[in-house]
């Protein structure tokens, strides 16, 4: 005889379909992500403003310097 234990329980909500989100709900996460984008963009601004000595310090590639294309 074989008795088997599991760490969690196949609940009714776990088995059920998931459903369409609420147009607010799809709204908000769209604004969500509009404000991470900018927080983001201000981020890279204000480290591209530093001096070139210190962002080379940091290890931030020169704002003037050609990406390769690939």
């Amino acid at each position: 005889m074989t008795i088997a234990g599991y760490d969690s329980r196949i609940t009714v909500q776990n088995r059920r379909l998931p459903t369409v989100a609420h147009p607010i709900t799809i709204l908000l996460s769209a604004g969500r992500a509009v404000r991470q984008w900018q927080a983001r963009r201000a981020e890279a601004r204000a480290l591209e403003s530093l001096p070139f000595d210190l962002r080379k310090d940091l290890g931030w590639p020169a704002a003037d310097r050609p990406t390769r294309a690939l």
